[in-house]
């Protein structure tokens, strides 16, 4: 290989391989310097971050294995506005760009992005980009309420954060007067700051071991490789005209989401075309990068699950989504809820590709909930942390859901012991729920319960932000799976209907969120009976659930093979 000055440098398959594996390290190793230096439950436990390195003209290069998709997809975007307004020509060693504007970044307020660039001397060689979702960005904590993005938080526009390495003390003091507990929040920006470092130094280190002057042909070469193998994929899915609809109801009202997506030859065109009209109040909106983050995605596991994530994956598709719709807000529409419309697309996708790509689709999951609680202790102490919590993941052709899973998004639920030692809130339960899998030859993940109360009636008044979300709506399985089990909420038997910004003041006031399980997939009737026992040893499924679901007689706890239908 030459040192890649010219752009044509050439790479043989060992030193490639070993070449962008340690790209994804460094990616990796900035992720750990974030956790491990975070201060909040969502970026420290949540994992609700993304690392991503680029080449010099602002294209992903790689990403860290525990990313976000919803900002890898985004982070691409966001840096090529950054470098809009920042060409590379004015920016110096020492620089970093911060925006969370959600038309540039990643779809709400609370997701903040950090960009670096890397300098090998005087000259920029590429980027890394951070970003991480903090705990508070001001704004109201009512967020079915907002009807624009202007009640949501603080908005940032690209700008910088530091300026060659001087701190921008006027923009670290604007943030702090604007947020909740701004101690976690700046040590979360300092904590992506530092990841940003750690990667730029291990960049740089990297070319310097290699003796590469320059990134642009090992990008190209990785980028171009990345690009084939999509192509390659796309070419084995018959051409066509694939359609598929789907429906959520976040504001009690059901909206329909249609998606046709066409195939031709080695390109892939995803098109929105009759989302609803953005909704005027609640922040269930998404910009159109969040959602064409969330529509490239699924497509890219689907099709090149063994490939690394770069830019070259989604050079084959395009993604459209009216302008003014849900999918394609207008600015100053509130977005600070767009998972609860976001979230949709893939199972919207799976449902729609699922004649043509039986064995890479799944089906639908019980989506996740992140409670939030906020308020001052007895103690004077401010708390404002999260809870997040994963519903059951939707079965495959080729296996069972996983049960209590976070996606689509890759975050992580939150611990309970940290939770409760970050917040006067004590967890009374939390557990899978039996029956909840809808059956299927494989079976859906099951969905969870979980109560919390106040730890102590104090006097002081606790915030907390239920919304969970599916309630009301029934997701059939595919090929024949039945639906995962449902979506409730209440306060100590008070239904939340669709979710609510509650006020805990006594000790004895109890939150219930019960999170759906996945649907099934294929004929329930031609599930393995060494299934059903598994299911009936672990508690997933109940005698009586495996009786009416299965269609099998159960005695002792176990199959009765003898007096059920053979399978």
């Amino acid at each position: 290989m030459n040192d890649g000055r010219s752009g044509r440098a050439r790479f043989d398959s060992i030193a490639l391989k070993i070449m962008w594996d340690r790209l994804v390290s460094i990616a990796d190793e900035m992720i750990l310097s974030l956790v491990r230096s975070s201060f909040s439950i969502t970026v420290r436990e949540g994992y609700d971050l993304s690392c991503v390195l680029f080449d010099g003209n602002g294209a992903s290069l790689a990403q860290g294995t525990f990313s976000v998709p919803g900002f890898t997809g985004t982070a691409p975007q966001t840096v090529a506005h950054m470098l809009a307004k920042f060409p590379p020509h004015t920016l110096a060693p020492g620089d970093v760009l911060i925006t969370n504007d959600p038309w540039l970044c990643a779809g709400h307020l609370f997701d903040i992005a950090i960009v670096t660039p890397v300098f090998r001397g005087e000259r920029l060689v590429g980027l890394v980009g951070t970003v991480g979702h903090v705990s508070d960005i001001g704004g109201t904590k009512d967020s079915m309420r907002a009807r624009e993005i202007y009640e949501e938080g603080i908005q940032i526009p690209p700008m910088k954060l530091f300026k060659a390495g001087v701190p921008n003390e006027d923009l670290f003091t604007l943030i702090a007067e604007n947020v909740r507990n701004n101690e976690q929040v700046l040590g979360d920006l300092h904590a992506l700051v530092s990841a940003n470092a750690v990667g730029a130094q291990r960049l740089i280190a990297f070319m310097d071991e290699y003796g590469i002057h320059d990134l642009r042909a090992l990008a190209k070469i990785v980028q171009d490789r990345a690009e084939a193998a999509m192509r390659a994929a796309i070419r084995a899915v018959p051409d066509g005209v694939y359609t598929g609809t789907i429906s959520n109801n976040p504001l009690g009202e059901k909206l329909d989401f249609p998606v046709k997506i066409t195939v031709t030859g080695d390109a892939m065109e995803v098109d929105f075309e009759g989302a609803p009209p953005q909704l005027p109040q609640g922040g269930y909106n998404c910009t159109m990068n969040y959602t064409a983050a969330h529509a490239t995605y699924p497509l890219k596991c689907m099709l090149t699950p063994n490939v690394r994530g770069n830019a070259g994956c989604y050079r084959p598709f395009t993604v459209k989504a009216p302008e003014g719709s849900a999918l394609n807000c207008r600015k100053p529409a509130a977005v600070n809820m767009r998972t609860r419309v976001g979230w949709y697309v893939a199972p919207n996708l799976f449902k729609a590709l699922a004649p043509a790509m039986p064995a890479q689709v799944q089906a639908n999951t019980g989506l996740p909930v992140a409670v939030f609680v906020y308020g001052r202790g007895a103690d004077g102490r401010t708390y404002n942390d999260h809870l997040f919590m994963g519903g059951g993941q939707g079965a495959s052709e080729k296996a069972d859901g996983k049960s209590g899973l976070m996606w689509p998004t890759s975050a992580a639920n939150t611990p309970i012991e940290l939770f409760e030692a970050r917040t006067p809130a004590v967890c009374l339960e939390k557990a899978y729920l039996p029956d909840t899998g809808g059956a299927g030859a494989h079976r859906g993940g099951l969905g969870q319960v979980v109560r919390f109360r106040k730890l102590a009636t104090d006097g002081h008044a606790t915030l907390a932000g239920v919304y969970p979300e599916g309630r009301f709506m029934t997701y059939p399985g595919l090929a024949g799976g039945a639906p995962g089990g449902s979506v409730g909420a209440d306060v100590s038997g008070k239904d939340l209907g669709t979710g609510a910004l509650v006020t805990l003041t006594r000790g004895d006031e109890v939150v219930s969120l019960t999170l759906a399980g996945g649907a099934g997939y294929g004929d329930p009737k031609k599930r393995s009976l060494d299934a059903i026992d598994r299911d009936l040893a672990e508690g997933y499924v109940t005698p009586e659930g495996a009786e009416r679901d299965y269609g099998v007689v159960v005695r002792n706890g176990k199959v009765d093979r003898a007096a059920s239908p053979k399978r």
